[in-house]
Order: structure tokens, then C-alpha cells, then sequence
């Protein structure tokens, strides 16, 4: 006679089976991260024109002419010094162009006085020891067990090894977020606020993080004016050690916000993804463009729309000082890189902190039914566009279905995988497409619009009115996450 299982050992067996399916997922979102990289850097040498350390040529010969007392935004003296450092057969007028604010030229004089290649490898080297230091820290402090994993995959992904092997500064500035994020976690408030001067070597894409660290703080009024007071400093001292050469660096952002949307496919906020759509929809992406003026300032009310709940709302007196910052950094972050016309695939580095929080510890998130469904979700969007192979109609009627089911299955625990199980999915898989020439647009902005919208979500949920936040209440007395922090 054949004995019924108990309905705990059922649960076990259902609970069991879930985990599995999560590692097979994990392990080849991994895979297919780790495949792509190894298929990048095999193409990368020997280094070619528009490849290798093809950005940190520019910020070379900045620095070099900086260090002479040139003006770096002078674009003749700077293609000759760009020539100088690494000779390329032909030139680029936008991407050969020095657009970051003075202080990151003088940040790499030093280097600018060793030899290209040598000085690139340790900004590179640099770049790799600062992320996975400081990702690793963070993922601790949030409760994560496999942190190397998610060093290491985050380092193979396509937006960490993007701005590696281009030698961009986005390795520092996730390091300055980090960091600033630790520091004030904590009770290091004035030196939070001094390491998160780092930002300012490119704080259009992270000017909201020094508000919402400081409204985050507020509850605490003298940690927040010691935070302000090292972010202040630091501000001075760039501006005072290149106040010369900041009228020169206004005019060149004017001169790349007029260009950023003809001359670069390869972005990664929503006005670059209106700009590829079909030829019907075919809107401006420049800054000026009505398209891009509305996503940004639909961005921006957004932005505020949540400033205001965190500082109103009575559920965030709740939240642990961990998850308090934490959401309010990793956000308005989201939201703002989301809207903006001239972020790249690279810069969703700075999304890290807001993907943690939305995939939850060591991605517990990914599971059940909704994690199989995620799968189906991506590939069923890629049919639509741009591969165009499902009709426009018929896909939208798809994806509007599968809308209305989710939110009437909501509650059902076996789809509750499904946002966070998307959010892996395409964050491994469609940041690389354009830059491999699979298909003719990037479709990072998809990956990026997805993180965000389930981000909000969760943060609602965690901490809003539904209610379901696990671990980041400070009352009733749960362990939370600020208590994991130190070991407890």
C-alpha cells in the first residue's frame, strides 16, 4: 500500500524542486554571462580602433594636457595628444571628445606621465579590485551568502566588462556609491559623504544620490549635516582646482547633449529605445528632442513623487537605517539612468544596488512557475521587436493577457518569481545584443526599463502599503537587515 506524503514533506519536496530550478537558472544566466565575455575579449586583442581602451584614450590625453596646463576641451590639441597617446587611422568628432567635468582629468594626471597601455591596465586593475571589494561588502551588509559568485558575475557581465575594456570611470563611481552606502550604514557620515565626491567625475548620471542619501539621513539630523558637510567639501575643492576650465567643459556638454542621439546607437535609457522603435514611432533622442524632454521630466516627477512618500509616509519610520538608504539611493538611481538620453550599457553598473534589493538575498527571489514564465515573457518580446516576427498587434495582445493574469494571480505564490526571475534574465542577455550585431538596436533600455518598474514594485511592497517587506522593518521586532549587518 502506497503511504500519502505529509503536507510538510509535499511542501519540502514543491520547496526543493524550486531551489533546484533556481540554481539550473542562475548557473546558466552565469554561463551565458561568463560565454559572452570570454567571446568579447577574444575579439578585443589585438586592440583595434574603437575597441580596447578606446575611452581611456581620451581621458589620457585629457589628463595630459591638463597636466601641462592645455585646455583639454580644445578639440584639436586633444585629437593630436589622443594621437600621440594610441594613433588611430581615422577620427571620431563625438566619441574623440573630452566631455567629463575637469576633476576627472586631473584625477588621472599621474597616470597620464606613464605609458598608455601601462596606465590603462592599472586603472583597469584598479577598477576590477574597487567593484568586486566594495560589491562584495555591500552584499554582506545585505545579507548575501555567495558574494563571490556575484562578484564574479557582475565583473563577466556585459556592464561591468563594457566599461573595462573601454576604460571608463564607472567602476570608480559604482565604488563611490558603494562605498558612500557603507560609510553611512555605518555611522560614518562625514566620510560618506566625502568618498561620495567621487561622483563628480561624471554627476550627470548620479546627481540624485547625494538629495536622497541626505533625506535618507534626515531622521538623524546631525549624521545628515556631517554627510552634507563632506560632500560639500569636496564639491569646493573640484570646482576651486578647475574653476578655469568649467566654462569650456558647459559649452562641450552643449555641443554632445545636440549629438548624443545621431551619432551613438548603443544606449541604454528609454529615449534611445523611442528613437530605434519602428519608423512610425522614430522620435528625436537628442536633450532637446520633445520626446526626450517629456521621458526626462516624467523622470524627474517620478523622482520627487517618491521623495516625498519617503519623507511623509509613516511606513518608512519603520524601515531599518540599512534598507532606508538603501532604497533611497538605489531608486531615484533607477529611475533617472531609465530617462536620460546618453547613458550606456556600462553605466547600469550603478544599477547593482537597486537589482540586489529587487532579486532579493542570493536572488531568493527567482523561483517557481513565475521564473519558467519570465523565460517565455523574454523570448515572446524578442519575437515582437525587434525581431518582428509576431505581429505587433498579436503581441500586445499577448503581453497585455499575460498583464491581466499576473495581476489576478498576484497573491499566487508560485508566480511570485516572476519579476525578479526577468530581471536576471535580461540583465544577462540583452545589454551584449547590440554590440555583437545580433540585431540592429540595443536593447539594454528594455533591461533597464524592467529592473526599474520591478524595482518599484518591490520597494511599494517591502515597504509600502502591501505591506510584505520581510526583513527591513525595524518594528515589530523581525530580524532585519541592519541587524544582519553586525552579525546578530
Amino acid at each position: 500500500m502506497t503511504s500519502v506524503p505529509e503536507a510538510g514533506s509535499l511542501e519540502d519536496l514543491l520547496g526543493n524542486r524550486g531551489r533546484r530550478l533556481r540554481r539550473v537558472v542562475l548557473l546558466a544566466s552565469l554561463g551565458c554571462v561568463v560565454g559572452l565575455a570570454v567571446f568579447a575579449l577574444s575579439h578585443e586583442f589585438p586592440p583595434r580602433p574603437g575597441g580596447l581602451a578606446t575611452d581611456f584614450r581620451v581621458f589620457y590625453a585629457a589628463s595630459e594636457l591638463v597636466g601641462r596646463g592645455a585646455n583639454p576641451y580644445h578639440l584639436g590639441a586633444l585629437q593630436t595628444a589622443e594621437q600621440a597617446a594610441h594613433a588611430y587611422p581615422s577620427r571620431n568628432p563625438l566619441l574623440d571628445t573630452f566631455v567629463d567635468p575637469p576633476g576627472a582629468a586631473w584625477l588621472l594626471v599621474p597616470l597620464s606621465h606613464l605609458p598608455f597601455w601601462v596606465s590603462y591596465g592599472l586603472l583597469t586593475a584598479l577598477g576590477v579590485f574597487v567593484v568586486v571589494l566594495t560589491l562584495t561588502l555591500l552584499a554582506r551588509d545585505l545579507g548575501w551568502r555567495h558574494t563571490s559568485i556575484l562578484a564574479a558575475g557582475v565583473i563577466a557581465s556585459w556592464i561591468g566588462l563594457l566599461g573595462l575594456i573601454d576604460g571608463q570611470f564607472d567602476a570608480l563611481l559604482f565604488a563611490a556609491l558603494a562605498g558612500s552606502m557603507l560609510l553611512a550604514w555605518h555611522e560614518r557620515s562625514l566620510a560618506a559623504g566625502c568618498v561620495l565626491g567621487l561622483i563628480l567625475l561624471q554627476p550627470t548620471l548620479l546627481w540624485p544620490v547625494p538629495i536622497f542619501m541626505f533625506l535618507a539621513l534626515w531622521p538623524d539630523r546631525a549624521r545628515a549635516l556631517r554627510f552634507a558637510a563632506g560632500f560639500l567639501l569636496v564639491a569646493a575643492l573640484s570646482v576651486l582646482a578647475s574653476w578655469s576650465l568649467l566654462a569650456s567643459w558647459w559649452h562641450q556638454l552643449g555641443v554632445l547633449g545636440g549629438a548624443v542621439g545621431t551619432h551613438q546607437s548603443d544606449l541604454a535609457g528609454l529615449p534611445g529605445l523611442l528613437g530605434a522603435a519602428p519608423q512610425a514611432w522614430r522620435l528625436g533622442t537628442d536633450l532637446t528632442a520633445p520626446a526626450t524632454l517629456a521621458v526626462v521630466a516624467l523622470a524627474l516627477a517620478a523622482i520627487v513623487v517618491f521623495g516625498v512618500w519617503m519623507m511623509a509616509s509613516p511606513d518608512w519610520r519603520r524601515v531599518s537605517p540599512v534598507g532606508r538608504i538603501t532604497w533611497a539611493v538605489a531608486l531615484p538611481v533607477g529611475i533617472w539612468l531609465l530617462a536620460i538620453p546618453y547613458a550606456h550599457p556600462n553605466d547600469d553598473l550603478l544599477l547593482l544596488p537597486l537589482f540586489m534589493l529587487t532579486v532579493g538575498r542570493d536572488a531568493r527571489r527567482v523561483h517557481g512557475l513565475g521564473l519558467g514564465l519570465s523565460g517565455a515573457t523574454l523570448v515572446l518580446l524578442l519575437l515582437v521587436w525587434p525581431a518582428q516576427v509576431v505581429p505587433w498587434p498579436l503581441g500586445l495582445l499577448l503581453l497585455a493577457v499575460l498583464a491581466v493574469a499576473l495581476w489576478h494571480w498576484r497573491t499566487d505564490i508560485r508566480l511570485t518569481g516572476f519579476g525578479a526571475g526577468l530581471c536576471v534574465l535580461v540583465l544577462a542577455t540583452l545589454p551584449p545584443i547590440w554590440s555583437f550585431h545580433a540585431l540592429a538596436v540595443g536593447l539594454t533600455p528594455i533591461a533597464v526599463l524592467i529592473v526599474v518598474v520591478e524595482g518599484a514594485r518591490t520597494c511599494w511592497m517591502e515597504v509600502g502599503g502591501a505591506g510584505t517587506g520581510p526583513a527591513y522593518f525595524e518594528e515589530p521586532a523581525a530580524v532585519g537587515i541592519a541587524q544582519q549587518a553586525t552579525g546578530a
